[in-house]
This record gives structure tokens, C-alpha cells and sequence, in this order.
């Protein structure tokens, strides 16, 4: 008989990768069809824009799976923001944020069983907020995608009345075809 050491996937850290990619993939499909001039106006009194949302989801999601859960410690100062690239293309974000949650990014993660502690965290941060567990991180991560995800359609029917459509997968809006 052979033993291997090679962990497998934790079925609850899968079932909430599984969310977190959904989230994701929701931010991306709302913002489908957007022009690249759309996406830079901002649609809230505090400045932010599309692309300033996708950009911060972007790094938010890479910031807790690869550093956090998966253990690659970084340099974190936390008043650096994590929103603003008006030098990259939208797709470029777009595809950016896909790659946050695809099969590599999980990967990395997905055998880490969720009742284990962060493998690393940044001491100190945020006034002393902590997550224990890889749960917890996940569930975080989770909840702050699918706020953002709202905070999207709402801009998106603002823009151009484009409203997300669970029957279609995407954006209807009003007067195409879709």
C-alpha cells in the first residue's frame, strides 16, 4: 500500500471558494458591455467608480486567499489603496479579477482545511480585527464580494438601466435584445 501525505480539498473551504467565485463572477458579468468611459465615472459621492469597485475586489480577493489563507506574508500598509488603476484597461481588471478565483488561485487553497488558523495575517491591522479561522476568513471575503456585487447592479442601473437578470445570467437592459 501506498501513503501519500498529499492533503485533500476541505469540502467547506470548497463550498465557500465555490461562493466567493460566484461573487466574482457576478461582479464581472454585471460590468459585461460597459464602455471604458462608463466605468470611470464616478457613481457615488465618495468618488468611486466601476472599475475603482472591480480593482478593490480584485485585490481584496487576491489580499485574503494568497496572503492570508494561503501563508505568502507581504509588506501590507493598510491606508495604501486598493481601487484605483486608471492606467489598465477594464479588461485587463476584468480578466485580473477571474484569475483571483481561478483554478490556480484555488489550488493554493482549497486543501486548507477551514477550521484551521490563517496561515498568515497581518498583526495589528485594522484596530485589532482578526479572523481564527480559514472559515472565517472565507466567510469574510464572501461577504464583503457579495456587497460589492450589489453596490455594482445598483451603479450599473444608474449608468445605462441595466439591471442583473438570474434568469439570463447577465445584464438586461432596457430596449436590447437580450
Amino acid at each position: 500500500m501506498v501513503m501519500t501525505h498529499e492533503q485533500l480539498p476541505d469540502p467547506v473551504t470548497i463550498e465557500l471558494l465555490d461562493w466567493i467565485q460566484h461573487t466574482t463572477e457576478h461582479i464581472r458579468g454585471s460590468a459585461q458591455g460597459l464602455t471604458e468611459t462608463q466605468v470611470r465615472i464616478p457613481v457615488a459621492p465618495s468618488g468611486w467608480s466601476v472599475a475603482g469597485l472591480v480593482g478593490h475586489v480584485r485585490d481584496s480577493t487576491s489580499f485574503w486567499l494568497h496572503n492570508v489563507v494561503a501563508g505568502h506574508p507581504m509588506d501590507f500598509q493598510e491606508d495604501t489603496a486598493w481601487d484605483n488603476d486608471p492606467d489598465v484597461p477594464f479588461a485587463t481588471l476584468l480578466e485580473d479579477l477571474r484569475r483571483t478565483t481561478g483554478a490556480e488561485a484555488r489550488a493554493a487553497v482549497e486543501h486548507i482545511a477551514s477550521e484551521s488558523a490563517p496561515l498568515w495575517w497581518p498583526e495589528g491591522a485594522w484596530g485589532g480585527y482578526r479572523q481564527s479561522t480559514v472559515r472565517g476568513v472565507l466567510l469574510h471575503l464572501f461577504n464583503d464580494n457579495a456587497a460589492h456585487t450589489g453596490q455594482l447592479d445598483i451603479a450599473r442601473e444608474h449608468i445605462d438601466g441595466g439591471v442583473w437578470d438570474f434568469g439570463l445570467n447577465g445584464v438586461r437592459v432596457a430596449g436590447s435584445q437580450t
